[in-house]
């Protein structure tokens, strides 16, 4: 009960429409065939590059929400010989938009002149990659992209948003067809 309790309520994190989810996996290695899995330490490059968003706390809310959702698919956290080594990167991005006037002209000193607006906002990606332990090829990469100042209103915001996105990321997971019953545990927060 808990756990159906817990993908139902992931699954509507996953509904946000600000957010827009993609996959791309290699079609030659099954990811369903995979049982476990573990997660990569956080390269030194990567919390050097950007420590507003590679932080502690950050890195604790997508790992608890990803390993979550692995669990509620069938795989099984383990650190001994584990199938796949997930790891995860962030993208922030300043982008620009060219917002015309809707009736296309504006009234001024020159009458009726066309006129457009430029409107600027950050636009943040999430890329979970799953790994094959053994051979440390990609087997399959999910990213959810948004725009900040559209989906993050709050910092109270933060912890949702990030479920929300790996939510997005994991609905075209493929659940793990292993033949282990994990036991699925899910950490109050």
């Amino acid at each position: 009960m808990k756990k159906l309790c817990m993908v139902l309520l992931i699954g509507l994190y996953g509904c946000s429409p600000a957010i827009r989810a993609y996959y791309d996996y290699d079609k030659a290695d099954n990811v369903q065939n995979y049982k476990t899995f573990t997660w990569e330490g956080a390269s030194q490059t990567e919390k050097k590059g950007n420590p507003l968003y590679y932080s502690e706390l950050n890195d604790k809310r997508i790992r608890a929400a990803a390993s979550d959702l692995m669990q509620a698919k069938g795989y099984v956290r383990t650190d001994q010989n584990p199938d796949l080594t997930l790891h995860y990167h962030i993208v922030m991005e300043e982008r620009s938009m060219l917002t015309p006037d809707p009736y296309g002209y504006m009234y001024g000193d020159y009458f009726m002149r066309p006129r457009s607006d430029v409107f600027s906002y950050r636009e943040g990606t999430l890329i979970i990659d799953f790994m094959s332990t053994k051979n440390q090829n990609l087997v399959w990469r999910g990213w959810a992209v948004a725009a900040m100042e559209v989906v993050l209103y709050d910092t109270k915001d933060t912890d949702i948003l990030i479920r929300s996105a790996v939510a997005k990321i994991f609905q075209n997971f493929p659940e793990s067809k292993g033949d282990i019953d994990p036991t699925v545990t899910f950490r109050e927060q």
